[in-house]
């Protein structure tokens, strides 16, 4: 019998990091917000060292942010390419997809925006029931909580176009 690969998927944003640590959409590892402070590239390929030394994975999902739906800062797109130097360096098959990927997956259960999506991942995860923010007014900055939602979003696609 073949293992699952170890999956480790990293969604850099404005607070830190959301990730998701798994073999499979049912087996989950561990998963959260990884608070980064300073928002500096070398703090966050430090935090990818520390999940490659801890959980070995056998392969990296990260954001393609070279689509056309593409509202990413500087900082974060230079950590992208960190991790997937990284990665590489490291000899690690890295997966990556857009916004338009996921927003592709998630059409089909009526997922067309972030906070659909949220609540569709919710409805699979009750667990991330009480993380989930509320709807997002166009005045309010992104909740902090996103991330995860964002990394599992990531997983998600990668198991749906890869099975």
């Amino acid at each position: 019998m073949e293992n699952s690969p170890l999956i480790v998927t990293l969604y850099p944003n404005a607070f830190g990091m959301g990730y998701v640590i798994s073999e499979s959409p049912k087996e989950l590892i561990n998963y959260g917000i990884a608070k980064i402070r300073p928002l500096t590239k070398d703090k966050y390929v430090k935090r990818l060292h520390k999940f490659i030394k801890e959980y070995r994975p056998t392969l990296i999902l990260l954001r393609d942010y070279t689509d056309s739906d593409n509202r990413i800062s500087k900082r974060v797109i230079k950590v992208i390419d960190a991790f997937e130097k990284e990665a590489e360096e490291l000899e690690l098959p890295i997966f990556k997809y857009s916004r338009e990927d996921i927003k592709g997956v998630f059409n089909q259960f009526d997922g067309n925006t972030k906070y659909k999506i949220s609540k569709t991942i919710t409805s699979w995860y009750p667990e991330l029931q009480s993380r989930m923010p509320d709807i997002r007014k166009n005045t309010q900055a992104e909740h902090y909580q996103m991330g995860i939602f964002d990394a599992f979003a990531l997983m998600l696609t990668h198991h749906y176009l890869e099975a």
